[in-house]
């Protein structure tokens, strides 16, 4: 069985007056008129709307970079997987392309190792060889940005010309 615990005198007061203040607050909202109410009614049903509106918003944007996430994630595992891919291609190819199996395929295709006494150069006019494979493209040298003339102008430099440019006639501009 369970009990009640015993109320002081104080909090009974306090109870009280908190039951009290409802009741009056209560009176009050019921004796206001009836297009005050309705106006109380409608500003807490828009407050909720708007809250609904900007969490739905928050939510969809929240969602949004989620999946793109997501999508980043995944587009990330796949370079993964054809870079290592790429990677055994190119282990595959030097393997083919090596000493041992270029002289191994042509002895099975039916070619002879010969002697350098054996071969006999012939010139064919007209005939251009072909220069070979490049695997690789020729690198160009660029000249580094801190080289160019144009990171050498001081800032004042740079604004007396853009001032003198800008104050030009389009004909006369260099």
């Amino acid at each position: 069985m369970t009990t009640t615990p015993a109320t002081k005198p104080g909090n009974t007061k306090r109870l009280f007056a908190a039951y009290t203040e409802a009741v009056n607050t209560l009176d009050s909202a019921r004796s206001m008129p009836l297009n005050i109410q309705r106006q109380w009614v409608i500003l807490f049903a828009v407050g909720i709307a708007v809250i609904a509106m900007v969490s739905g918003l928050y939510l969809d944007v929240t969602a949004r970079a989620a999946i793109t996430g997501r999508e980043i994630q995944n587009l990330e595992l796949v370079i993964a997987s054809n870079r290592r891919t790429n990677a055994d291609y190119e282990t595959d190819f030097a393997l083919l392309m090596s000493n041992q199996a270029m002289q191994d395929r042509a002895r099975e295709s039916g070619f002879e190792m010969l002697e350098q006494g054996q071969v006999e150069y012939m010139i064919v006019p007209g005939y251009l060889p072909v220069d070979g494979i490049h695997f690789k493209s020729e690198v160009v040298e660029t000249q580094p940005i801190s080289a160019a003339p144009e990171f050498h102008a001081s800032l004042l430099d740079w604004l007396a010309e853009a001032v003198r440019t800008a104050s030009t006639p389009l004909g006369d501009v260099r």
